[in-house]
């Protein structure tokens, strides 16, 4: 069947910004997802015109295929009326610097050559890593979000060119900033994309051969399946994760830790607590991480069991032994990140609450409502909205309002 014509496109919007940074970025789905929007057509639209699914070409566009399809792409060239060279499809000149991102983010200009990738750079783009993941624990992430999918596009770009070992270096970071750029789109509250993202990095795990990326990203899976209240993707989830042979120890712990949420969103308390129990003699016999370059879980430790099962008991309704848990674990919640500080400060709001003491859960939840403030966390603030079936009560009721507002 002959495909239908389409207008031509102008000039210009190959020229645009948005394209030569997808172009500069080896994105041919982003070049795609442009020239579709420019046609004002919807993905299930162009995929009829094309003859494919509109999941095909939702995959394309979001970039979650390594492969990319050359027959998808030549066909969309032709309809759409995308310049070959655009989409990898023909010999394209010299693609242009991603702004100023090495410069930016303190990689020196000549480890970043047209032709080769100097062996450096891994380890510069590993600290920088770690810099924007305690700038994550520790302040706002909203102003991390662009900056972190230029490091991603970079670590993309240099694995494209880079060979032998060096190329897998690159591949296992370009999924470690794929993951975090998922992360900040789950704390920024769009789910679909830190799927979307975390699905990358488990893609890019798998092609570097990387147990613990692997592994972490279906413990991040499983994290979105908790947030979405399906227990069983939770645990199965999880389970994935630990048949990964050859993780390490703090990301078994942090599976076996998922698992046990998962147990507890189920109501298994025998189940959830015999995991905790697991995490926590693997906690106890970590040692702290030496060095300033990234490694999945650096910053987890014995002090996050505590909370997790203060956490677990207060979801399988034992609201008293949580908040039991939560005041003992309290001294040494500085050891946790800012923001993991506030959900749990709101999490306890809510297990006094359900216990009746509605003064110190109310203080109690504007402690987690500033830590919100500082931190700019939609998940403090989606914690606090639990507390609104205590709306008769007037503190709770302008926390939760100032919550919303927020």
């Amino acid at each position: 069947m002959e495909q239908p014509r389409l207008p031509a496109l102008p000039a210009s919007l190959w020229q645009s910004w948005e394209v030569r940074a997808a172009v500069a970025a080896g994105e041919p789905g982003t070049v795609v997802a442009i020239a579709r929007r420019a046609h004002n057509l919807r993905q299930d639209e162009l995929g009829a015109m094309a003859g494919f699914s509109q999941s095909a070409i939702s995959r394309l566009e979001s970039g979650s295929n390594l492969a990319y399809d050359l027959r998808i792409l030549r066909t969309l060239h032709k309809l759409l009326g995308i310049p070959p060279r655009l989409l990898g499809l023909a010999e394209s000149v010299p693609a242009e610097p991603v702004g100023r991102v090495p410069a930016l983010f303190g990689v020196p200009d000549y480890l970043v050559g047209a032709d080769a990738v100097a062996p450096e750079l891994a380890s510069h783009l590993l600290i920088t890593r770690r810099v924007v993941n305690d700038a994550d624990n520790w302040r706002q992430s909203g102003p991390l979000t662009p900056a972190v999918r230029q490091l991603y596009q970079l670590a993309d770009r240099l694995r494209r060119s880079a060979r032998g070992a060096l190329r897998r270096d690159m591949l296992r970071i370009a999924a470690l900033y794929a993951e975090f750029f998922g992360w900040l789109r789950e704390e920024n509250g769009d789910l679909t994309s830190a799927g979307q993202w975390t699905a990358r990095s488990l893609e890019q795990g798998q092609a570097a051969d990387d147990r613990d990326i692997v592994a972490y990203a279906y413990v991040r899976m499983s994290q979105l399946a908790e947030v979405d209240g399906d227990a069983d993707r939770v645990i199965g989830l999880a389970r994935a994760a630990q048949r990964e042979q050859g993780m390490s120890a703090r990301v078994r712990a942090m599976a076996l830790q998922k698992e046990a949420r998962g147990h507890a969103r189920a109501g298994d308390d025998t189940a959830c607590l015999s995991r905790l129990d697991q995490v926590a003699e693997i906690a106890d016999g970590l040692d702290p991480v030496i060095g300033d370059e990234y490694e999945i879980g650096y910053c987890y430790s014995r002090y996050h069991v505590g909370l997790q099962r203060a956490a677990c008991l207060l979801t399988l309704n034992r609201p008293r032994e949580a908040v039991r848990q939560y005041r003992v674990t309290r001294p040494t919640w500085g050891f946790v990140c800012h923001w993991e500080q506030g959900v749990h400060a709101a999490k306890l709001a809510f297990a006094l609450a359900s216990c009746g003491e509605l003064d110190e859960a109310a203080a109690t939840g504007f402690e987690a409502l500033d830590m919100a403030g500082a931190a700019d966390s939609v998940l403090i603030r989606a914690e606090l909205g639990r507390l609104r079936q205590w709306a008769d009560v007037p503190a709770i009721a302008e926390l939760t309002e100032l919550a919303r507002a927020r």
